[in-house]
């Protein structure tokens, strides 16, 4: 992948950078998959299991936001045109957003007592990450057609990106409507207000990922 994307942008001269995009993508659907497997941990009380997901998902974000620093650092170093550059920055600190707020949802996810939530509720949960594993799979997609000179098949993509994010918020209402009804003989007030901070959060990286696609949409139609 690194060979073939962004060869839009950085045509002969941004191999290095290549790499790191293609790192710094991984990076992030790696960090949305592993907070789904410390949602399923934490779903069953599996401590251990759940303590090492979110261990895993931090690491990913800050190798991820490292390499968005050094990214910026070798873009204003190299030879592209301003436009190109000032694309290619907002397209990476979009997709850095998702790596943040998947951090953010499992250190909120650490310190309440999900293994106390109803069923219903951690089903939902759960539901909700394994969309945004989806989103941000197609995401990854999108962002490679950049390098395919095809506006058609990345405007598809992004299409497709903000279908799942619409699915997630009908998931995300859902996981409301069960907080707003259901009983939580296991959670103080405290934890129902994160429980509540941590649906956001997983709503927000669907959010990121539509965001993301809408920049991989406008540069196509530039294009």
């Amino acid at each position: 992948m690194a060979k073939r994307i962004f060869n839009w942008f950085l045509p002969t001269r941004g191999k290095k950078i290549l790499e790191m995009v293609e790192e710094h993508l991984d990076l992030t659907q790696n960090a949305v998959q592993d907070l789904y497997k410390m949602v399923e941990a934490s779903a069953n009380n599996l401590e251990k299991d759940s303590k090492d997901s979110f261990e895993s998902v931090s690491q990913l974000e800050m190798k991820a936001d490292t390499l968005r620093r050094t990214m910026v650092e070798e873009l204003t170093k190299s030879g592209i045109f301003p436009e190109e550059r000032s694309d290619f920055m907002e397209l990476v600190r979009a997709v850095d957003w998702v790596a943040d707020w998947s951090r953010e949802a499992g250190r909120i996810l650490a310190i309440i007592p999900f293994d106390k939530a109803p069923d219903e509720m951690k089903q939902a949960a759960l539901n909700m990450c394994k969309a945004n594993v989806d989103c941000v799979d197609v995401l990854g997609d999108c962002v490679q057609t950049l390098h395919e000179k095809n506006p058609a098949k990345a405007l598809s993509l992004a299409d497709k990106v903000e279908i799942l994010e619409e699915e997630i918020d009908e998931l995300y209402s859902t996981a409301r409507d069960y907080l707003a009804n259901l009983e939580y003989p296991g959670f103080s007030v405290g934890e129902l207000i994160l429980l509540n901070e941590f649906l956001d959060a997983l709503e927000t990286i669907a959010d990121w990922c539509e965001n993301t696609a809408d920049i991989v949409r406008a540069i196509a139609v530039r294009r």
